[in-house]
């Protein structure tokens, strides 16, 4: 049964051993047909230390040996099919597993799920393993009890079966919320968060500055800049090409783990430019600015005017890696002045001149030449063989990214429309590729080939639409106004129930995964419904239909219950939350200072094709 992926993930567990089935209704006929229990594996390429701990977990003889006879195994990667993988963290937070990527779930024949799990090592795996073959000829009704469970389960969590009634939103949910996960996720400079594994999540700190200053939180505001000094001058933030990896070993982010993502990337370039519009700190321009060019450079198409999704090693981390310079390499190629350059990029000169040596973005990082950097970056390109691409062009990634320029020309106060051209540049792009007469269709993929055919998600249409709207209020082309108008009538058709207030994460008619899901977890990115909240916001601000707001108001009463205690998994939902409460208090303010203001300036409902069915 062939494959419809372009995954590299995916491609290289395809040319092991195993004999790996795509998910579809073929593949789960066949498992019904044969009376087989389904092995299901979701993964990704970009996370180092999980990728290759799984490609070692499915090397091993026995391992294959036992999924090819016991088994119909699936494999997917996380981002081919999203909705898989909400239905598969879900099933992880039911397990109370680790609420991570990638995932192993075990079901039934008729694919009910009855167990998941994260990475585990070859032994483990044939111990759970012969444990769930004996119990599905042995003790079946068990494991159709755990199934029924685990499906009653799944279909009472993920999903909002109905309208939140309306309830006050103010400012003390927003303090609650803060100080519910501020000491777990935020205060970080102990030593016992220095020993935990650190991944770089730039969705919290814009909520934070934004709300640091709204609520003149004094304290906070220091906190902030100590945070973001920390993380720009760090091994996290490459001196050489610029831009963060994702993740580090632990918080004193002395340690990184070689993985750049496109997405966090472009979502650390926002923060820097927010905490610039802030602080009014030059250096946090300058962070921007690094990460914007790093993006342009190292994540741009080599084919397309796309950007590709990430960049990691091919080798464990052991390995001399890519990203790392001895001693002996700068005596090298600087023989003159290598010590200085040396402590430059933090490195210690009286180790070992083999051994390479992690590098820092210093303070003295500014004192490196171009000459300097054009030698180092010379270094690297020997050493090219050593990284991997993910060269697929995520839709909803690259919309993000031209929203974030948007927002990013915002914050910088450029004199020049540059960022907002390069975001356009990116949506002509996309409508070049999907655009035909009358009708604008996405595709999972920028650049659809025979095998990256899958369809859009809510989030592709959600982030396409705020980077129209963006565009529209930036630069006051009519082209961007007559595309938002059309793709909201689009995704109000197609995805918004209002039965319950909320958007589906697939079309209201189709049906990806056993179970129907809506994307409410702000988990790599801001969640598809956070960010129709957002446009929902934008289109009441733009055109004051009551309509919108409404339904805005409805999303946000659907997870008010949710927001305390939820900590980063909801942070975008607290940031429109604090959009919301600034507009009310704008409201208030006006309606004091004229109290006919408000009704004057909203316009009378009536038939709106933004809304039509």
């Amino acid at each position: 049964m062939p494959f419809r992926i372009s995954s590299p993930y995916v491609t290289h567990l395809e040319k092991g051993k195993i004999k790996w089935m795509p998910f579809n209704r073929e593949t789960l006929n066949y498992a019904i047909t044969t009376d087989k229990m389904i092995f299901i594996h979701i993964g990704t390429i970009a996370n180092i230390d999980e990728r290759e701990t799984s490609y070692s977990l499915f090397e091993d003889e026995e391992v294959i040996d036992c999924i090819n006879k016991n088994f119909v195994p699936i494999v997917l990667d996380s981002e081919d099919i999203p909705e898989a993988s909400l239905v598969a963290l879900d099933l992880l937070i039911i397990n109370e597993q680790t609420f991570s990527i990638p995932i192993n779930i075990f079901s039934l024949p008729n694919g009910k799920p009855f167990t998941s799990f994260n990475n585990v090592m070859p032994d483990e795996f044939i111990m759970i393993a012969k444990n769930i073959i004996n119990s599905f000829h042995n003790k079946r009704l068990l494991l159709e009890k755990a199934a029924k469970y685990m499906v009653w389960k799944l279909k009472n969590s993920g999903v909002i079966s109905k309208k939140a009634q309306p309830v006050q939103i103010n400012p003390k949910l927003l303090h609650a919320y803060v100080k519910s996960w501020s000491e777990r996720f935020i205060r970080v400079n102990t030593s016992d968060y220095n020993e935990s594994p650190f991944t770089f999540n730039p969705r919290f700190y814009v909520f934070l500055i934004k709300y640091a200053f709204t609520y003149n939180q004094t304290e906070w505001k220091s906190y902030l800049i100590e945070t973001l000094d920390k993380l720009y001058y760090s091994a996290l933030f490459d001196p050489i090409y610029g831009g963060f990896f994702s993740r580090s070993v632990d918080y004193t982010l002395n340690i990184p783990l070689y993985e750049k993502s496109f997405l966090e990337n472009c979502q650390a370039a926002v923060m820097y430019a927010i905490a610039y519009k802030y602080f009014r700190e030059q250096r946090y321009k300058e962070c921007c600015q690094r990460t914007i060019k790093f993006i342009n450079t190292r994540f741009k198409s080599t084919k397309d005017k796309g950007y590709i999704s990430s960049i990691s090693l091919n080798n464990p981390l052991e390995a001399p890696s890519f990203y790392k310079y001895s001693i002996k390499e700068l005596k090298e190629n600087f023989p003159d002045n290598y010590q200085e350059i040396a402590t430059n990029l933090g490195m210690d000169i009286s180790q070992d001149d083999n051994i390479p040596q992690y590098i820092f973005n210093t303070h003295k990082n500014s004192m490196l030449s171009r000459k300097d950097l054009k030698i180092l970056k010379k270094i690297r390109d020997r050493k090219e063989h050593e990284l991997i691409y993910d060269k697929r062009e995520i839709t909803s990634d690259n919309c993000m990214y031209a929203s974030s320029l948007c927002i990013i020309s915002n914050m910088l106060e450029e004199k020049t429309d540059i960022y907002n051209k390069m975001a356009e540049e990116i949506i002509d792009y996309i409508l070049s590729i999907h655009s035909k007469e009358k009708t604008i269709k996405l595709c999972r993929y920028i650049s659809p080939s025979p095998n990256n055919k899958y369809d859009s998600y809510l989030m592709d249409y959600a982030f396409f639409l705020n980077a129209l709207l963006l565009l529209d209020r930036n630069m006051h082309k009519a082209k961007y106004n007559t595309l938002s108008r059309k793709i909201t009538t689009y995704i109000m058709v197609n995805y918004y129930r209002q039965d319950c207030g909320i958007f589906t994460a697939t079309r209201i008619s189709e049906k990806a995964t056993p179970y129907k899901r809506e994307a409410l977890i702000d988990y790599t990115r801001f969640s598809a419904n956070s960010v129709m909240a957002r446009n929902l916001f934008i289109l009441y601000m733009k055109y004051r239909k009551k309509a919108f707001l409404q339904i805005f108001e409805q999303q946000l009463y659907n997870v008010e219950s949710q927001i305390i205690g939820s900590g980063p998994l909801m942070v975008g939902w607290s940031l429109q939350i604090l959009n919301y409460l600034i507009y009310k208090q704008k409201e208030a303010q006006k309606s004091k200072k004229n109290p006919a203001a408000e009704a004057s300036s909203t316009k009378k409902d009536g038939d709106d094709v933004l809304l039509s069915k």
